[in-house]
């Protein structure tokens, strides 16, 4: 940032914060890094507020003061805010425990609040790749995470591949393709013969001179119709011709999942229809949509308009008791639709959305978590106890003094299961949703619950659930869980609705839990499989859907460069971890086992998401793993023709402008000095470099030859393809 930036002048100031950490240290208390603020602003202010994943903090500079607002949501006062003049420069440090290590810890939605109202400013955030210190960790011995050039280098020219697709086997690959011989022009008329068959979407089609004919069990042969269009498309040459061949296919697993996560931060209607399309393209048929969260409600319900009203907004605040809810993780404190911190699908979009999806044969299965996870339909069910007086639909307990702190570090987001509230807020939602499905036409496979996650000692401090398990002669809290469960399953079975949720309502319950659970549930959702929880919960008798975090969580960056998004706490998942989630190494057991496994799905949680191209860098190029594993259970192709596989996808995800992540390019000093840079893909995509130690945009220079080292002590290089960019690459000289 040049000091010319930050200079008074005659026009107005404009509100500037600017960020940077000062680097990884340690001392005899442990790890800690400095993060600085400098602010411009055009008139005193009151505060700066950001938001941070949550982590000890305490300012420098004893005449400041930090705030958390909410757990993730974070105020700084200081006097020294009303002193400055317009256009001077203030620096507020922040001392925080730990390391940064990943760009994904880094604050966000920074602004000003000015007579109690948020302030919008422009944030300037500085990478923590500017100089050692802030990306590797303090101490002798602690991992750097940073891939250097040189190490770029070697595991691209390990990955590159010249393998591609046979004809007609692009991802998901089919079970047989025989060619039969004759080249002939790509057939477009197709007909149909209905036949009976146990596997799942099985098809042999016949492809010849004249016509495809199809044989089939699929009730969607429009569905079918459309993969092998794609498949005839992808093998024609540039003459449009194509070999004669015999085709056979079906999946082996009937739900083949995705879960978008839009409560955390909102996707939009058109980039959801666009992830929809390319769910369907790859062979994908189910949408988990996770629409209701501890910090959003993205659906409109008619019948409960405050859960949009209140649940789908967020913003500054000092107390709940305002009309949205508090800001945390993306923002600019203010409640609108200017970022992603905001925004609902209205009734009609969700049902045009569900008519689009059902098209493409991808069914939806919303999700609203609960009992933990539910601070948006707590708060926004507050905010309609206040206003209206009607008591009835309350969530909570007034009076609870339970004490307790969640996996996200709140300290009220959790249904009471002892009020009659929770049961008359999922009997609307039910009977809601299953309007919105019967208005669109389209079946409602089950509603997702969630369940997971409920924090210890949730409801220590309630006499109603004290009351309720001396009644009941409950022993232990995870008996009043399981009465939730078994509650909101009967209701949806009142319904003649199915419910899904995660492993917790599978997993160690009574044999009468059971009996009352497991003819309602069409779904449960492994996401970490230790203790063989997996194969316990499919040996149960429930349908498992294989979703563990480190093969099948998109969130998590898939390297360990600090500037690569992505949360670690679940490990890397690359590429090739989701096409390697098999169903013996994620449920290994029996075949009276591995029967109940249903389905595989990944899950893309929404935190460190802040646009539509970050969904689709999250989502590609491993959403071709997961739909080799998700129609083919067990090992097909070798990792070299998956990455072949991958390479030849780019040219269409380039020139569709689908976002994807890339692997950085290598750098070494070859010989006679010169400086050599490669790619994984073959020649696909710029690598551009610069020389002087800045980072590489798309105007720096195009690496074409060696480059002569000669005065350069950094390179740094970026590889660039249609609307995709790496992570830079270093190589100190």
């Amino acid at each position: 940032m040049t000091a010319a930036l930050w200079a008074c002048s005659a026009s107005p100031v404009e509100n500037v914060i600017e960020w940077q950490t000062l680097g990884n240290e340690s001392d005899s208390t442990g790890n800690f890094y400095v993060q600085r603020f400098k602010v411009v602003a055009g008139e005193p202010f009151e505060r700066l507020a950001f938001c941070q994943f949550k982590r000890e903090m305490q300012v420098v500079d004893s005449r400041d003061t930090i705030i958390e607002l909410l757990p993730g949501y974070f105020a700084i006062a200081s006097p020294r805010f009303a002193q400055a003049s317009p256009g001077d420069t203030i620096v507020v440090d922040l001392r925080t425990r730990g390391a940064m290590l990943h760009a994904s810890y880094a604050p966000d939605g920074m602004h000003l609040v000015i007579g109690g109202k948020p302030v919008e400013a422009r944030n300037v955030v500085h990478p923590i790749t500017e100089y050692p210190s802030q990306w590797r960790p303090a101490g002798e011995g602690a991992k750097d995470g940073m891939i250097y050039g040189p190490e770029a280098y070697d595991i691209n020219d390990s990955l590159r591949s010249a393998e591609r697709p046979g004809p007609y086997a692009a991802i998901p690959t089919p079970k047989s393709v025989r060619l039969t011989g004759a080249i002939v022009d790509a057939p477009r008329a197709f007909s149909f013969h209905t036949i009976e068959d146990a596997r799942l979407d099985y098809y042999k089609a016949l492809v010849r001179e004249d016509s495809v004919v199809v044989y089939t069990n699929s009730r969607r042969p429009a569905i079918v119709r459309a993969v092998l269009e794609r498949r005839i498309a992808e093998t024609a040459d540039a003459r449009g011709k194509v070999p004669e061949a015999v085709i056979e296919d079906w999946a082996d697993l009937p739900y083949r999942g995705l879960m978008i996560d839009v409560a955390r931060n909102f996707t939009g209607i058109k980039e959801m229809r666009k992830i929809i399309a390319l769910m369907s393209r790859y062979g994908l048929n189910v949408l988990h949509f996770h629409l209701g969260d501890d910090e959003g409600w993205r659906l409109e319900l008619p019948a409960l308009p405050e859960l949009t009203a209140i649940g789908s907004r967020r913003g500054y605040a000092t107390s709940d008791e305002v009309p949205f809810l508090k800001q945390i993780y993306s923002g600019n404190g203010k409640p609108d639709a200017s970022t992603p911190a905001n925004g609902f699908y209205t009734a009609d979009e969700f049902t045009d959305l569900l008519r689009y999806a059902d098209s493409l044969g991808v069914a939806v299965i919303p999700e609203f978590d609960s009992p933990g996870h539910s601070r948006a339909a707590i708060m926004s069910m507050e905010h309609r106890f206040r206003t209206t007086g009607d008591a009835s639909l309350r969530l909570i307990e007034p009076g609870d003094t339970s004490n307790f702190t969640s996996a996200q570090a709140f300290h009220d987001n959790v249904m009471n299961p002892a009020l009659e509230g929770p049961y008359k807020f999922w009997g609307i939602v039910l009977g809601e949703l299953k309007a919105l499905y019967a208005r669109a036409g389209v079946e409602l496979p089950a509603v997702h619950i969630g369940g997971d996650e409920v924090a210890r000692g949730a409801w220590n401090g309630s006499p109603a659930a004290r009351r309720l398990m001396a009644e009941s002669g409950m022993t232990d809290q995870k008996q009043l869980h399981a009465h939730f469960v078994e509650r909101v399953a009967a209701l949806a079975a009142e319904r003649g609705l199915k419910i899904a949720g995660w492993q917790e309502i599978a997993l160690d319950h009574s044999q009468e839990y059971n009996q009352h659970v497991l003819p309602v549930m069409a779904a449960v959702n492994c996401w970490t499989n230790a203790g063989d929880k997996g194969s316990r919960i499919a040996a149960a008798g429930y349908p498992l859907i294989l979703s563990n975090v480190d093969y099948l969580y998109f969130d998590q960056t898939p390297s360990s460069h600090p500037e690569e998004p992505g949360l670690v706490w679940g490990g890397l998942v690359d590429e090739f971890r989701p096409f390697h989630a098999t169903i013996d190494r994620l449920c290994p057991g029996n075949e009276d086992v591995q029967k109940h496994v249903a389905g595989i799905s990944a899950h893309l949680f929404a935190e460190t998401i802040r646009s539509d191209a970050m969904v689709e860098r999250y989502l590609f190029p491993r959403l071709l793993g997961l739909a080799e594993r998700a129609h083919n259970v067990r090992p097909t192709i070798s990792d070299s023709a998956y990455f072949g596989a991958i390479t030849a996808e780019m040219d269409r995800w380039a020139t569709e402008d689908v976002n994807f992540n890339l692997r950085q390019p290598g750098i070494r000093l070859g010989a006679e000095g010169k400086i050599e840079m490669n790619e994984a893909y073959g020649g696909r995509g710029e690598i551009r470099y610069t020389l002087d130690g800045t980072d590489p945009t798309s105007d720096s220079p195009l690496y074409t030859a060696p480059v002569s080292a000669a005065g350069a002590r950094e390179v740094r290089a970026r590889l660039f393809y249609g609307p995709a960019r790496s992570v830079v690459s270093i190589l100190y000289l």
